[in-house]
């Protein structure tokens, strides 16, 4: 293994050094970073791996990995990345270093092994001149370089910075998406341990760029898009790229309870997607997901190189399975290349196009005869590979591939969602939006809220009205009440809508599509008035105008979460839009955490209560999978001590007045030595400056 070790270092250290390239393994250079913006959360990497779902190693995973909706919990991606290939007869000025005997393609990949089902490790190693602290995206300038190269590596083209520092995807380096990340690799010979002779690879370098939006038309995908650069000096002829999409319902690092997954194709759209085989799934935490529950997901292309910048090839196979066949992707990169992305003498593909169409293995295309239309990878999640057809590039030559990962609360959804963001590539990233979203913030109270939030949004001349929404549990659900569009998608019922009073009301009109959007019911209530000293607002000052809304429909300590959403009229184009909320309620926007709560007890013990008693699993209180007991109108300071009906001290709790809120302590129910305690009656001993206070309670399991 030493030996095999030292190998390894030679074959990195012998990779020829070029301008702002590393001495030694350049992947000391590698950084991560986390989309976020939007509904689709993701870490991704500064070298071309959109995800990190390790399928090896469950313990070596990266979540969130294509984690749908934000905050769910629910990560659907196992490996998302590009390949890169073509065959070896290639001129020595295009090659790194040619392949060992029998090798008959090259094929680089910003795949790692223990992520994807691909035997080989990343072909592609970040420069060190664009290294900050994280893969760097243009909301976290920690993440950037401390100066931006003026040119990138080994190409001399110039890097263009927008106004904001940043180098957008936008002309002039301005910024086009409402997070976006980029960052520059060059082809090499990987990190796989193995003997020099076989690290082999094309002189390529590849700009990756991330970019998501918020708004509700946007908020379910985020484009990725590849520049891939000749920095040979002979043409590479007959390259091929390939995007490598591997999904799952759900990933195998959720933990062992994982089965089988179908994937799909849809040639048209050219949108290969995934969903669960048995509408039913086990999460980590013990809870059962059915149908409903499980979301779609894949990936739209949208740009691939070749004559016409469609798809040539479409394989759906299943990593274990019969790996050195063409069912499979073999044991080595070049057969990698040859039966997936080639998709060569595939028994799926009926009249060999290239394209996967024949599941039930009749010979005839499903979609002619009713077939079944899915690849089953039984006992696992299935991979996908989309290729291009074949290309040359000259030596500065760039070519480009662009797709979108999108997800669905179901199949329809899904496609609306991928027909979204094709028709955000197509008109050149024209976004519509709706009215700025408003700044939120709550003020807890004795089993109230009240929020307060400012009137940008009402200068907008399409401005109708606000919407507040508010959920129970962390924001994967927003409303006691949802319903579905014509085009699948999910929407709540919320808490209260606020309509102007303009003689428009009632349901949507215009586009039949959008006859589901409530406009309201010229319900304009008195929102308005001036914030005083007395409101002890931190994000706005005394005298500013604001909305306000009290809710006292709710339970003390209790964590809710509140989102105000301005929607518009529509435009005849398309139809009202509305804000969607937030994704860190900590931050200054239109979403807010809060925990209602009385104030901390004053001179009198008496209000002191246990709740809930008696304590039944599974109610209200469980949220998430943190079991909680309360002990609400407490003081600032005390110290609680717990005991069983046999008078056995079972834990200690020390309340100073922090945590979820200053009048209340909470109990995860374990005891001192980190376990569940047993159901049955409790008795606690409170003492504080104020004085002392006893109690009992129940649990029940």
């Amino acid at each position: 293994m030493r030996h095999l070790l030292k190998m390894a270092l030679i074959a990195a250290l012998l990779v020829p050094a070029a301008p702002g390239r590393a001495q030694d393994d350049p992947m000391v250079f590698q950084r991560w970073n986390i989309f976020d913006i939007n509904k689709v959360r993701t870490m991704f990497n500064n070298t071309g791996l959109l995800c990190d779902g390790n399928q090896q190693n469950f313990r070596l995973a990266r979540p969130p990995a294509f984690e749908y909706p934000n905050g769910s919990g629910k990560n659907y991606g196992t490996s998302v990345g590009l390949v890169v290939g073509a065959p070896v007869d290639q001129p020595a000025g295009a090659v790194g270093s040619y392949p060992p005997a029998g090798y008959d393609y090259f094929c680089d990949a910003t795949l790692d092994e223990g992520s994807a089902a691909y035997w080989d490790e990343e072909h592609f190693a970040p420069y060190p001149g664009f290294a900050g602290s994280g893969a760097a995206m243009s909301d976290d300038p920690e993440s950037w370089p401390a100066q931006w190269p003026t040119e990138l590596p080994d190409s001399g083209v110039p890097l263009l910075v927008g106004s904001e520092g940043w180098p957008g995807a936008g002309p002039n380096g301005e910024r086009i998406a409402d997070q976006e990340s980029f960052s520059v690799a060059y082809a090499w010979g990987g990190t796989d341990i193995g003997p020099i002779e076989n690290k082999n690879w094309l002189k390529t370098q590849i700009t990756v760029r991330g970019l998501a939006w918020k708004g509700s038309l946007y908020d379910d995908f985020i484009v990725w898009i590849y520049t891939i650069r000749n920095i040979g000096t002979d043409t590479i002829h007959d390259m091929r790229i390939g995007i490598h999409s591997d999904f799952g319902c759900l990933p195998e690092f959720l933990g062992p309870n994982y089965d089988a997954d179908r994937a799909y194709y849809d040639p048209d759209l050219q949108l290969a997607y995934t969903w669960d085989d048995n509408s039913f799934e086990i999460m980590p935490d013990g809870r059962t997901l059915g149908a409903d529950d499980l979301a779609w997901s894949g990936n739209i292309v949208l740009r691939v190189p070749g004559d016409n910048a469609k798809v040539a090839t479409y394989d759906a196979f299943h990593f274990w399975a019969q790996a050195t066949t063409p069912r499979g992707n073999g044991a080595r990169s070049d057969w990698y290349f040859r039966y997936n992305v080639i998709n060569e003498n595939d028994p799926h593909d009926s009249n060999g196009d290239g394209i996967d169409d024949d599941f039930d293995g009749d010979g005839i295309p499903d979609a002619e005869n009713g077939g079944i239309g899915y690849y089953v990878a039984s006992g696992a999640d299935a991979v996908q590979t989309l290729g291009s057809a074949s290309f040359d590039l000259a030596p500065g030559a760039v070519d480009t591939v662009i797709f979108a990962t999108v997800f669905g609360d179901n199949q329809k959804d899904l496609f609306a969602n991928a027909k979204r963001a094709k028709n955000l590539y197509e008109s050149n990233w024209q976004v519509v939006t709706a009215p700025p979203a408003p700044v939120v913030e709550a003020v807890p109270g004795d089993v109230k809220v009240t929020l307060f939030w400012d009137t940008v949004a009402e200068k907008d001349p399409e401005f109708e009205g606000y919407k507040i929404y508010r959920s129970a549990d962390g924001g994967v659900t927003w409303g006691s009440e949802s319903f579905t569009d014509f085009e699948g998608s999910i929407h709540f019922v919320p808490l209260e809508q606020f309509d102007l009073e303009n003689n428009i009301k009632g349901f949507y009109k215009t586009l039949p599509e959008y006859a589901w959007f409530f406009l309201g019911s010229d319900k304009w209530t008195q929102l308005r008035r001036t914030v005083t000293e007395e409101d002890g607002l931190h994000y706005f000052d005394v005298g500013d105008t604001v909305n306000v809304l009290v809710d006292r429909d709710i339970i003390n300590g209790l964590a809710y979460q509140y989102y105000v959403a301005a929607y518009d009229s529509g435009n005849g184009i398309v139809g009202p839009l509305e804000n969607t909320p937030a994704t860190d309620p900590s931050q200054v926007n239109n979403t807010v955490l809060v925990v209602p709560h009385a104030a901390p007890a004053g001179e009198s013990l008496d209000e002191i209560r246990v709740v809930p008693n008696p304590y039944v699993i599974a109610n209200t209180w469980e949220q998430g999978k943190e079991r909680q007991l309360q002990f609400t109108h407490m003081p600032t300071e005390a110290t609680i001590r717990i005991l069983n009906s046999a008078g056995e001290l079972v834990r200690v709790l020390e309340h100073r007045g922090a945590g979820i809120a200053p009048s209340i302590a909470t109990w995860n129910m374990l005891n001192q030595h980190n376990q569940l305690v047993a159901p049955g009656l409790y008795f606690y001993h409170l003492t504080s400056p104020q004085g002392e206070a006893s109690g009992k309670f129940v649990i029940m399991y």
